[in-house]
């Protein structure tokens, strides 16, 4: 995820650099600004202090933020889903123990049941 994100916010910068530079409006001037401005975008803050001002800037940038969103959309949905799992497993974990419980219960009856096979209860007599 991490070097996906490095990849996307260094050729999303490089591409908007190059369509910015050149512009005498642009504020996006030097590579620094444009990783900057990469990066802010992605993580979807977006400052505002730098912004593309020519359409294949915006398009770049437009690129960017569903890409960004998209990847923190990944990197949510796989905590979820191993949230999910953990959760899952801690579950029929207990339930087994369960089982196993019932079962030594149920031993536990027949031991007892074979030591002692009077099934009546014994009566104390007061007196």
């Amino acid at each position: 995820m991490a070097g996906g994100a490095s990849l996307l916010a260094f050729c999303a910068a490089l591409a908007v650099l190059d369509v910015e530079r050149s512009n005498p409006d642009a504020n996006i001037g030097d590579f620094g600004d444009a990783m900057w401005w990469a990066v802010t975008t992605m993580t979807t803050v977006g400052y505002g202090d730098r912004y593309p001002v020519t359409g294949v800037g915006r398009l770049v940038a437009f690129a960017l933020m569903v890409g960004g969103i998209a990847l923190l959309g990944t990197v949510t949905a796989t905590l979820a889903s191993w949230l999910v799992e953990t959760v899952a497993a801690e579950k029929e974990q207990a339930e087994d123990l369960q089982v196993m419980v019932r079962r030594l219960e149920d031993k536990i009856d027949r031991l007892a049941a074979e030591e002692n096979p009077d099934p009546s209860p014994r009566r104390r007599r007061d007196g």
